[in-house]
Formats: C-alpha cells, structure tokens, sequence
C-alpha cells in the first residue's frame, strides 16, 4: 500500500488549531474566572466588616425591633398636656371633645435574642398617666431604663382645641398642628413643627430645626445645630441660632418686636410693603441689603451695619450675624 501523506495542521490566526479551544476564549474565561473571585472576596470582606466590626457601633433602631407593641387608650382632658418622652415622635392634633385619645407604637430593641422576654417585659411597664390640679402628665417610662434596652415610642395624640402642650424628649420630633393652646417644647436631638397655635410658643432644642407658622402671641426659639423659620401675626419674636439661618415673616403690623441672631448663618426678615419699624442690625463678617428706605434722625446704612426706621417707625428690630447676610426684604405673599 502506499502511505498515506502526512496531513497538515492549518491554524486559524489566533496561535490555536482545529480541535483546540482558541487562546481568545481561554483569557476570556480566565479573566471571567479572576473577576468572580474578586467579586466574592470583596463581598466576604464587606460583610466581615459590616457584621463584626460596623454593626456593633450602629444604633439598633436600624435592624429589627426584638418586641413591639400597639396601644390605644383615651384620658379626661385638662387644662395643660404634659409629654415626656425620651426617644421617638410626638404628634399632637386638637380635635372636638373633652378627652385625650392616645395612640402610642411602642418599639425595644436588645443585642440578643436571648433578651426577648426582658424587653417584653419592659413594655408591659411603659405609659404611665397623672393627673395634677390643671395638668395631665403622660410618661413613657415611669422607672429606670434597664441598661441594655434600646427603646422607641412614637406617639399620635388628639386633644380638645386650646389645651396647653408641653413636650419634652431627646431623641425624636415633635409636630404640633392646629389649635394648641400655650406650647412649649424642649428636646435634644430633635426637628419641631408648630402650625397656627393659640398662645405663646417657647422652643429650644440642641440639634434640630425649629419651624412655626402664624404665631399669634410671643415666640422665643433657640437651636444650636439647625435653622429657624417662623411666621408671627402678633406679639414678640425672638430667636437665635449658632450654625444655621432664620428666616421670619412678619405678616401683621401688631408684632410688637423681633429679635433675630445667628453665629454661623444669615438672617432674613420679610415684612409688608406698608410696614413700619426701627432696625438695628448688624453683622461682622457679611453685608446687609434692605428692600425698604432706611430713614430717620440718626439713620445710619453702611455695608455691615445698619441703623434706622422704615415707614415711620413701629416695629423693633434687632437682627445680628457674626459670619452671614442679612436681608430686609418685601413679602412676597
């Protein structure tokens, strides 16, 4: 027989021959491969870092609360309501009727599941109510917090239009609608919203935003960390802030004063186009701009500091910044 010629391998361009896996194909699953492992070493090294290390310094309020309560109760009505409560929110709205309906969402959170029925527990020992002479006191924890209980109750109460409302807490906001009588608040960590009270206002917290709409009666508010945004239709103003801005609309010519300052923000007051006040205002490291004529005996307009009255005179205004703007400006509303 004669022998058969040997046959001849043909390559196809890429270094590879018939019958093999190209070299292209092979990186590719190499590189595939590589980026896998990567991916799931990162993976693996973000939830060694989340789970052993971040999450014990995060609050429990972000996981999922160990026991948890609902509860709904109503109270006779007093001349004063009076809330304590530490961590959680506070909403209050006035409502027909000569009761207080109460609606609390009551929240524990412990390090471990084995501390379930101690956390339980707790709850049952929360709201505690007292009446006192004209005042209604409603406490979210009459005793001691044990140590390793984190809590949150946040709270939806309605109470017959006009009753004073004191509130007081650390950690959570508090919004108080409509028809409140006389309010005060006082918190820590927390955002307050007052809208069209009867009465007075006096609110000050450490960080958190303070906003108060047609105030018909004196106002003071102070904040350390937030800003302050006000509406009044009466009586006096006086608010101050270190790092934030106030804003305040002056909506009726029966405010009698407003007394404005911030240390790291700027000011703007906002009045009608026929208002009439006296302005003393001053800033040490801004400008101040005024929308209305500055005029009077001893009228002074210099790029910091400004000295004067405004139709006439009325209003006393006292507006001061250490290291912002200040702006006199017509309202648009």
């Amino acid at each position: 027989m004669k022998p058969q010629p040997e046959r001849q391998s043909q390559n196809d361009g890429t270094g590879s021959h018939h019958g093999s896996i190209p070299r292209t194909k092979v990186y590719s699953l190499y590189m595939i491969t590589r980026s896998v492992t990567l991916a799931a070493a990162i993976a693996a090294s973000i939830q060694c870092f989340t789970v052993g290390f971040l999450a014990p310094y995060l609050p429990r309020e972000v996981c999922r609360p160990m026991a948890r309560a609902s509860r709904t109760f109503a109270l006779p009505a007093s001349r004063r309501l009076h809330v304590s409560n530490a961590d959680g929110t506070v909403r209050i709205a006035s409502s027909p009727g000569d009761t207080v309906s109460v609606v609390a969402d009551i929240r524990a959170y412990v390090p471990s599941r084995e501390m379930h029925e101690a956390a339980q527990a707790y709850i049952e020992t929360l709201l505690a109510d007292e009446l006192d002479g004209d005042t209604l006191t409603l406490r979210t924890e009459p005793g001691q917090r044990p140590d390793a209980i984190d809590l949150r109750v946040d709270y939806a109460i309605r109470m017959p239009e006009g009753t004073d409302v004191v509130v007081e807490g650390i950690n959570g906001n508090v919004d108080i609608s409509e028809g409140a009588g006389r309010v005060t608040v006082l918190g820590s960590n927390t955002d307050v919203h007052i809208g069209r009270p009867l009465g007075p206002v006096e609110v000050a917290t450490t960080n958190g935003r303070i906003r108060l709409y047609d105030a018909p009666a004196d106002a003071s508010l102070v904040t350390v960390n937030g800003s302050i945004y006000v509406h009044m239709l009466g009586g006096s103003l006086k608010a101050s802030t270190t790092n934030g801005h106030i804003v305040a609309h002056l909506l009726s010519d029966q405010v009698e004063a407003c007394d404005l300052n911030a240390t790291n923000g700027g000011v703007t007051l906002a009045m009608l186009d026929d208002c009439a006040a006296t302005v003393n205002a001053s800033t040490l490291r801004g400008v101040i701009r005024s929308d209305f004529p500055i005029a009077g005996d001893e009228c002074s307009v210099r790029r910091r500091s400004l000295q004067g009255a405004i139709g006439g005179g009325g209003t006393a205004l006292s507006l001061h910044s250490l290291n912002g703007n200040i702006w006199l400006a017509r309202n648009s509303s």
